[in-house]
């Protein structure tokens, strides 16, 4: 399904082939450089990340059980990064939201933006959604400043592992 679409981008659907995407970026240290979990330090724990990862997108990705993925794709339909929406608590009508720019030639051009902005609204069509947060690193002042410009504002902080993370929240108006 599209969801979106522009001169420059196409928000879609989750296909089974963006899985070898997916896991690119989620490996890649620069990509994921604000989360603190371990990365994969040998090929044994690539290989073991990977049938991880694998187990996780055939689960919960692609069957949306868990994670509902907003791909974005550029022109050519070639994957670019992603929006996606989880751990909904459908008791609050609430969701978490996350966004990656996994190919880096897209960084700093306005994607994220666009695709959160677009993302943000068709969540909010939905009469089940009243809020929707975003848990990011203290340190992350990028995504603070996208999520600031995109209607989100700080509601709490939290430890974990000793690492301190912002929530930030929107409401539907």
């Amino acid at each position: 399904m599209i969801y979106f679409e522009n001169e420059k981008i196409k928000i879609r659907s989750v296909i089974q082939e963006d899985i070898v995407y997916l896991f690119s970026w989620w490996i890649d240290k620069e990509v994921y450089r604000n989360d603190p979990k371990p990365m994969p330090c040998n090929s044994k724990e690539v290989l073991q990340e990977c049938k991880s990862y694998c187990e996780t997108f055939e689960c919960e990705i692609v069957n949306n059980s868990r994670y509902e993925y907003f791909m974005i794709v550029n022109r050519e339909d070639y994957p670019i990064g992603f929006v996606n929406f989880f751990d909904v608590n459908k008791e609050k009508g609430d969701g978490e939201l996350g966004v990656i720019i996994g190919d880096k030639r897209y960084w700093n051009k306005g994607i994220a933006s666009l695709a959160v902005s677009k993302v943000k609204k068709i969540l909010f069509n939905r009469p089940e959604i009243n809020r929707i947060h975003i848990e990011t690193a203290e340190g992350n002042l990028a995504a603070r400043k996208l999520f600031k410009k995109l209607g989100f504002n700080e509601c709490s902080k939290y430890l974990d592992e000793g690492f301190k993370f912002i929530v930030m929240e929107s409401r539907r108006l």
